[in-house]
């Protein structure tokens, strides 16, 4: 049924088609995408430069399992949906040294990513849709100025603060979007509420320009909102401009997303190769190679990997997946659940804040001061909304798991089918390094294959055919 082909080896996918169906999946989704999309008549499964040793020594993965966590609401949202595929292991041991293993982790997806995140572009617009409402009616123009800049300058700090971090990889020939960076857009339309407030109301509250009542029109129920608020709501075109832009987002990823806010591709894959060294009970992590951004591999040994606390006390890897480009970057070890619960902390307390304030019947005191109005309480609610929101940890493999379950295992028959389904996206790119783990570092600078072993792979199936057909002429 197989052949063999230069370093190659062609394989007849007729029989791996068959088995797709009946293979055991993690997730039904994966099923579905792999027949969805398909096996390639001729395909080729590489020979391994090592051994699977995966049977035998499943309780090194245990030990050494790296600890992994997905950042954010959306993250987990995602790692829930049909868009998640699981993940497979093997352990490969070394064919020149006994004591030196490789545990290989490859983390699947259905889909790669959504354009528009749900949390991080809806939610940010809708609080600042419904304070700059709030310092629109309450405020004038000198008193709203602080507020304004304030607001504005944290959300521009935070989009900078994310944009500076994705300019970064550009020294690595890497770069990622990520909706954080919209927060520099919002935080400058945002200042255009001083605009506004200005042209409408002039520098002191009691100056109103002429029409600026007709142009600015009371919110509808005023007559029954005003008795609690004390003051009449107004509408702002500025706020209005980001409750618009809130729906839309929301309508975009609820109901009928159009194609630009779909996955860029089918499938997609995180691979996370775990080095350890030892004899029998003795066994010592050494290094890890990850996917830093699209394939690019970066090395950390364990000292490296200890500087940054991104190590547990048992040598267990700690990373984290901060974004929906599936790459892992090292977890310094910030306890992300005492971030999340800080934050509500602060959420309630911005809240309750809110509350005497607004139904506070006397006008003066410090509670109803407008800078703790309109300045500190948006402030707190913001930043508590953006903890919870922005650093909800989840665990992207659960700890119990059955290792000795085949179903977890990167076994040769799931290798020939991801590498060999139809389309240049869905197909797994990592070959070479996955059947040859223990090459150089400074061959291993990506884990997909350099483009003269793509073209040697692509021609294997048409050389099979040359030599088949060269053999039958001389008979």
């Amino acid at each position: 049924m197989t052949d063999i082909a230069l370093q190659g080896k062609i394989v007849d996918l007729k029989t791996v088609v068959e088995e797709t169906v009946e293979e055991k999946w993690q997730t039904e989704s994966l099923r579905k995408q792999i027949e969805k999309a398909g096996l390639r008549k001729k395909g080729f499964m590489m020979p391994l430069d090592a051994v699977d040793v995966t049977e035998r020594d499943s309780n090194l993965v245990k030990q050494f399992m790296p600890e992994i966590q997905l950042s954010g609401i959306e993250l987990r949202s995602e790692r829930k949906s049909k868009a998640w595929g699981g993940s497979y292991f093997r352990i490969l041991e070394s064919t020149e040294e006994d004591d030196l293993r490789c545990i290989q982790w490859i983390y699947v997806w259905t889909k790669q990513r959504f354009f528009i995140s749900l949390w991080m572009t809806v939610l940010p617009l809708f609080v600042l849709g419904l304070l700059g409402t709030l310092i629109y009616s309450y405020l004038s123009f000198s008193h709203a100025i602080l507020s304004v800049v304030l607001i504005g300058g944290i959300f521009f700090f935070l989009g900078a603060r994310s944009l500076y971090a994705a300019l970064k990889g550009l020294t690595k020939g890497t770069y990622f979007f990520s909706n954080g960076q919209l927060f520099i857009i919002f935080g400058m339309i945002f200042w255009m509420l001083l605009g506004e407030i200005y042209i409408s109301k002039g520098s002191q509250k009691e100056e109103l320009i002429e029409g600026a009542e007709a142009w600015h029109p009371s919110i509808p129920g005023e007559e029954i909102i005003e008795p609690i608020l004390k003051e009449t709501l107004k509408i702002s075109w500025i706020s209005m401009l980001f409750f618009a832009a809130a729906i839309f987002a929301l309508i975009l990823w609820k109901w009928e997303p159009p194609s630009f806010t779909h996955a860029t591709h089918d499938m997609d894959w995180a691979p996370f190769f775990i080095y350890i060294r030892g004899r029998s009970d003795e066994w010592k992590l050494e290094k890890v190679r990850y996917d830093n951004f699209h394939y690019i591999a970066e090395t950390m040994s364990y000292e490296q990997l200890k500087k940054k606390n991104a190590v547990t006390k048992h040598q267990k890897p700690r990373f984290e997946i901060p974004n929906f480009w599936h790459s892992f970057r090292p977890n310094g070890g910030f306890n992300d659940w005492f971030t999340v619960l800080f934050g509500f902390l602060i959420l309630i307390i911005s809240i309750l804040l809110a509350a005497i304030s607004f139904l506070s019947i006397s006008n003066s005191g410090l509670i109803t001061h407008e800078i703790v109005r309109f300045v500190l309480i948006p402030l707190l609610l913001f930043l508590g909304a953006y903890l919870v929101f922005a650093r909800w940890p989840t665990g992207i493999v659960s700890r119990k798991i059955k290792l000795s379950d085949s179903m977890y295992h990167l076994t040769d028959n799931r290798l020939r089918i991801f590498w060999n389904l139809r389309g240049e996206e869905p197909a797994l790119k990592v070959r070479s390094k996955l059947q040859d783990p223990f090459m150089d570092d400074e061959d291993f600078g990506t884990f997909r294959d350099d483009l003269e072993q793509i073209v040697f792979y692509n021609l294997l199936p048409k050389l099979r055919e040359l030599e088949q057909k060269e053999f039958f002429q001389r008979l």
